[in-house]
């Protein structure tokens, strides 16, 4: 992976609408690689409609909240914040969620994905324990990168607690870079699109693209929720915190244009 602004958009296979924003921004450049979601409920959608862009950047975005356990058939934990206080408490098991990941990097590639990267969803294979599960797969299956939070952090202002909540992600991150640069993997350097996950603004693509230009031998990753929407999708996760897929989308398409 070369060492530029590296743009990735989340969630493929989460719902249709979102596919085809996703797809339309990857066959216009918009975007540089996207992140699939096995056990989201448009996954074959999705599988369908990247057959039609040759050489495509994709990679694998581990999802243990809100769907469908591909290994149990449940559903899993409402949100990521349960899943956190269960993990932490002992309920939710390591071997439950090394089969889980297993499997759904197993059906990312069962329907003809390559995968060049993995992520997770509410970035959640950077706890203690799933990182090394992660990493341990990334090397099985031969996945070369795997995404860290590193975004920079201003206290001052508001969401105090989507900051603290990124100091901790940082601080995970760094731990996790190490061992990831150990095993011979690569990752990301700096990342932007955690503070304002689902409501993406200008001043966060000029932060990234500041980073890419002040750091020119490191990797910016630029984490991005693009897609087209309907009332149907807004109410089903509105609960996420009122996500703007198409506002995000038409972001990128500005940028493209500049």
């Amino acid at each position: 992976m070369s060492h530029k602004l590296f743009v990735v958009a989340d969630d493929l296979g989460l719902h249709k609408l979102i596919n085809d924003g996703i797809i339309w921004g990857l066959k216009n450049g918009l975007i540089g690689g996207a992140s699939l979601m096995a056990n989201g409920k448009a996954f074959d959608d999705a599988i369908i409609k990247l057959k039609n862009i040759p050489n495509i950047n994709t990679g694998i975005h581990i999802n243990f909240v809100e769907e469908g356990s591909l290994v149990s058939g449940k559903v899993m934990p409402k949100n990521h914040r349960i899943f956190f206080v269960k993990y932490l408490l002992g309920f939710i098991k390591k071997e439950y969620i090394k089969k889980e990941a297993e499997v759904q990097i197993k059906k990312c590639i069962q329907a003809g994905i390559k995968p060049s990267f993995i992520n997770g969803n509410q970035h959640l294979h950077l706890l203690p324990g799933i990182m090394n599960i992660i990493l341990n797969l990334a090397v099985d299956y031969r996945i070369p990168y795997i995404r860290i939070v590193n975004e920079p952090i201003n206290l001052t202002g508001g969401r105090l607690l989507r900051k603290f909540q990124l100091l901790f992600l940082n601080f995970l991150s760094a731990r996790a870079k190490k061992k990831i640069k150990k095993t011979g993997l690569e990752c990301n350097d700096f990342f932007v699109g955690f503070i304002n996950a689902g409501n993406l603004a200008e001043k966060d693509i000029k932060l990234a693209e500041n980073l890419a230009q002040k750091y020119p031998d490191k990797i910016i990753e630029l984490g991005c929720h693009p897609g087209y929407e309907n009332e149907d999708l807004r109410i089903r996760y509105r609960h996420w915190g009122n996500y703007n897929w198409q506002k995000e989308l038409e972001l990128l398409k500005i940028r493209n244009e500049t």
